[in-house]
């Protein structure tokens, strides 16, 4: 282990010492270039300790500021301190589920997902921001896009004016800034509370933004539980004008997606595997026929 796995697992032995938590074995279960996990067991059930290198390592920031400020639907962290985040365990995730269990369980997701949306807007954004979690809110959206753009594609720049166009849109006709998971899917989202996991790709940007990745999950009905939770307003999927505002802010959740992709790149530098390198540049091309 380097030095920065050792002090990650040095201190949750600590932190759990110190609460009177004895700590019965540590195990690694998981190492990407962006971060690793291991399974702390203890007498009181398991532990998740994680850690990320600097400039990927907003979840621990987000975890604890979505707790202090009372945030419903999300894991209390155990401890945090850095680019460490000690988590209790939250149970099977929903895409180990049997087929009916886990769409039933996804269309609570997304619907817990609008209410902690809609419980961080607008103070805990901003306390967010403050703390270093990437800001791509609308009206610096336009900017991250073109430095993106110059960076990984620079022949998709004539779709930067429709991204510039719709993120004005949108901000005229939902003005919002919330927290943003960044790569909300079945994979990173627990069964049992039906609670989001996994926050470190997330930014604050406009919520509907999470629907470019969320909405890709094959479960029936899904953007519908959102937008019917976000607006309190049964049926509202179907209104075009509520589409259209999808349609504005999946097009725009390109820019955070990307944005998140090369903060993982620079963050992990050669540890960083070939076949990940060109994900900034896969996403941007998605954007040339929009441009068109």
């Amino acid at each position: 282990m380097d030095d920065d796995s050792v002090d990650a697992v040095v201190w949750a032995r600590e932190v759990l010492a110190e609460q009177g938590t004895d700590v019965l074995g540590v195990e690694q279960i998981r190492q990407r270039a962006w971060s690793t996990v291991w399974r702390v067991t203890t007498s009181d059930g398991d532990h998740y300790l994680k850690t990320a290198p600097d400039g990927v390592a907003a979840e621990p920031a987000v975890l604890r500021i979505l707790a202090l400020r009372g945030v419903p639907h999300v894991q209390h962290p155990v401890a945090v301190q850095g680019n460490h985040v000690l988590l209790p365990d939250g149970g099977p995730i929903v895409r180990l589920s049997d087929a009916v269990s886990r769409d039933a369980a996804w269309l609570d997701v997304m619907r817990h997902y609008a209410e902690v949306q809609w419980a961080t807007e607008p103070a805990a954004a901003d306390d967010l921001v403050c703390a270093g979690v990437p800001d791509v809110r609308l009206g610096v959206l336009p900017d991250v896009a073109t430095a993106l753009v110059d960076r990984w594609a620079p022949e998709v720049s004539a779709a930067l004016p429709m991204l510039g166009d719709a993120a004005a849109e949108l901000d005229e006709l939902l003005p919002m800034a919330t927290v943003e998971h960044g790569d909300l899917h079945t994979g990173n989202a627990f069964a049992r509370e039906a609670v989001p996991f996994d926050w470190g790709d997330a930014c604050v940007s406009h919520p509907f933004c999470s629907l470019l990745v969320a909405g890709r999950e094959d479960v029936p009905g899904a953007v519908d539980a959102y937008l019917e939770t976000f607006f309190d307003e049964p049926g509202v999927g179907d209104d075009p004008d509520v589409q259209h505002l999808v349609g504005l802010a999946t097009t725009l959740g390109v820019v955070p997606r990307v944005l998140s992709w090369q903060r993982a790149i620079d963050a992990s530098g050669d540890a960083m595997p070939t076949d990940y390198r060109t994900a900034p540049r896969d996403w941007l091309l998605t954007l040339v026929d929009q441009g068109r």
